[in-house]
């Protein structure tokens, strides 16, 4: 594409300035509109002035469409997840033992956020950096260190495409590494960088309770 003559640029601009100060000018030359024509936005053919307008708009009116679309989406996602915490936080109160309590954790989590694999990953120093800033996203743009630390603690399967891995902060007896708990999709949006930590957390945290009530992993580390 040729670069545009400054003088035709500084025309341009005279002309642009002068319409802006003289609002009338159209309604004086009406039939100029239907003489104007612009390139059409999307194909190679010379358009009206109106029509190129309408054609705007429809855009705009169609990428609004899309946008509220997403947002009833997403809020009815938002809705019927919360409703299945509430579900998973009972079922966690009512488990007895730990493998009803592991069984909760994993299972009801699965079922609330609709993932392929819900997995406890036994305690370990290196989750301790997921637990104020849990690992979540596309497993494509995750870093390849944190991969590896997941591929060294777990089977990473071919199919997931996005995960969620937050430290759990255990508190028993005595001083022991957070354990971890791993979600994973097939969507690959499913969870994102821009997922809320405070939300992720705060289910770590309870999940945390209720191990440390059943004393999950006081044998282990006795």
């Amino acid at each position: 594409m040729s670069a545009i003559d400054p003088k035709q640029v500084e025309q341009e601009e005279l002309v642009a300035e002068w319409l802006r100060a003289t609002p009338g000018f159209f309604e004086r030359y009406a039939d100029l509109l239907n003489d104007v024509r612009l390139k059409h936005p999307h194909e190679d053919r010379a358009i009206s002035l109106q029509e190129r307008q309408m054609t705007l708009l429809r855009t705009q009116n169609q990428e609004l469409n899309r946008r509220l679309s997403e947002m009833l989406h997403f809020g009815s996602r938002n809705d019927k997840t919360q409703q299945g915490l509430v579900a998973w936080l009972l079922r966690l109160i009512r488990a007895s033992n730990i493998a009803d309590v592991k069984a909760a954790i994993t299972n009801g989590l699965a079922e609330v956020f609709e993932v392929d694999s819900a997995q406890i990953l036994l305690p370990n120093i290196l989750f301790t950096q997921w637990i104020e800033k849990p690992l979540c996203g596309s497993i494509e743009k995750l870093a390849d260190d944190s991969l590896k630390i997941l591929a060294s603690q777990t089977k990473l399967l071919p199919g997931w495409k996005s995960l969620v891995v937050v430290g759990i902060p255990l508190k028993v007896n005595r001083d022991v590494p957070p354990a971890a708990l791993l979600l994973a999709s097939d969507d690959a949006t499913r969870f994102t960088s821009e997922m809320g930590a405070f939300y992720l957390r705060q289910i770590a945290e309870l999940a945390a309770a209720a191990l440390d009530r059943v004393g999950a992993y006081e044998a282990e580390i006795g």
